[in-house]
């Protein structure tokens, strides 16, 4: 198969995997890293079986498969004017990739400039109560317009309260800005906010995991939580109560191995007992603006530059039409990498093996077990669990 079709048919499954996930997170995305998109949407039922899936899962798989037109699909993303970037693209943000549950593609409203930019630049995710007091809306305010003035882009759920103020206020700074939907990418919710929406997408990036025309519901948003953690290279939570979803972002974000700020507020107010929760088990003070982008940008500095590696390397597989990417992925390891091949040489391994065995610390470990996986030379075989690829 020429490298052009097998793009194409990489797609068709991604787009499909993606279409069928309109449910939510399916079971079917912990596969993909193992399997890839067009293998697994051509795999038989008695194959996902054999691969982990419930024997109901995957008879119910196999069903929405059977009804799925690729022709219609694309029909409807032309019509609406959406892209589809899918699992594996060079445009894939390659952090998604780090979760059990990895979206098969993003539904995406933005220029090509925006989305590439949004690939390269450093990335904080700011979440908060939609029930913004005065005091949280000023602090999400000052400290997107900080974090924009050092262009950092500025990650958000366009929700009511703090997500609104973070994005407004990254706009009027004229920095980038993305807005993750807990609904279809065309679909404006809240309502009201139709007028961000449009700004958003003509200059930033809108982007969603569900299908077009998607409704919100109580499961999408704790789904969508988890790609904002992902797509930020921190946390900031801004104001939150002990129930807040911002509290969902900030507990996948940790999962990731990502540093979580928060803001301080009053100790008697029940809208910031979430945030004063997290710094006192441990999240990084957020207590001034500039002071809070210097700290993000001094603890992040490793994730971006793992970032900036794979971003390299996935240009060159694009541009190789995937061809001898293994031999010129081979050029770019490291010592860390080659350390976590030895130690995957016999067995699987979890990362707790794998720090013993290799002493790294655990985000250099899971920075470099993403890389290797996104270079094809190693592979999940559990939850986990990880081995080396053939």
């Amino acid at each position: 198969m020429t490298s052009s079709r097998a793009a194409a048919a990489s797609y068709r499954g991604a787009l499909g995997l993606a279409w069928l996930s309109d449910s939510g997170c399916h079971s079917v995305l912990r596969l993909l890293a193992r399997q890839g998109p067009e293998d697994l949407w051509n795999a038989s039922t008695r194959s996902l079986v054999r691969l982990g899936m419930t024997p109901g899962a995957a008879a119910r798989f196999g069903e929405k498969r059977r009804r799925f037109v690729f022709e219609q699909a694309a029909a409807v993303l032309e019509r609406k004017e959406i892209r589809f970037v899918p699992y594996g693209s060079h445009l894939y943000p390659q952090e998604l990739s780090h979760l059990s549950l990895p979206p098969a593609g993003l539904f995406v409203r933005a220029h090509e400039d925006a989305l590439e930019r949004f690939l390269c630049v450093p990335r904080v995710t700011i979440v908060g109560t939609r029930k913004a007091t005065f005091y949280g809306s000023r602090a999400a305010e000052a400290f997107a317009s900080a974090f924009a003035a050092e262009g950092v882009a500025v990650v958000s759920g366009m929700a009511l309260g703090i997500d609104a103020c973070a994005h407004e206020a990254t706009l009027r700074a004229g920095d980038l800005t993305v807005a993750v939907l807990g609904c279809g990418v065309d679909v404006v919710y809240p309502r009201r906010h139709a007028s961000l929406y449009r700004k958003i997408g003509t200059t930033g990036v809108v982007a969603s995991e569900l299908p077009p025309g998607t409704p919100p519901s109580r499961w999408t948003f704790p789904h969508r939580n988890r790609l904002l953690a992902a797509l930020g290279d921190a946390v900031l939570v801004v104001e939150a109560s002990r129930t807040s979803g911002a509290l969902q972002t900030a507990d996948w974000a940790l999962e990731l191995g990502r540093p979580v700020f928060s803001v301080p507020g009053p100790v008697l107010a029940a809208g910031h007992e979430g945030c004063n929760m997290l710094l006192y088990n441990g999240a990084c003070p957020a207590v001034e603006p500039s002071t809070t982008v210097e700290d993000f940008i001094f603890v992040t500095r490793m994730e971006r530059g793992e970032r900036r590696r794979v971003r390299r390397l996935k240009e060159v597989e694009a541009r190789a039409g995937g061809r001898g990417t293994r031999s010129e992925s081979s050029e770019l390891l490291d010592g860390r990498k080659r350390s976590i091949l030895d130690a995957l040489q016999s067995e699987a391994c979890s990362v707790d093996d794998l720090m013993e065995r290799t002493g790294l610390p655990v985000r250099e470990l899971t920075a470099a077990l993403a890389e290797l996986e996104l270079m094809g030379r190693t592979a999940r075989a559990g939850p986990g669990l990880h081995i080396r690829a053939p």
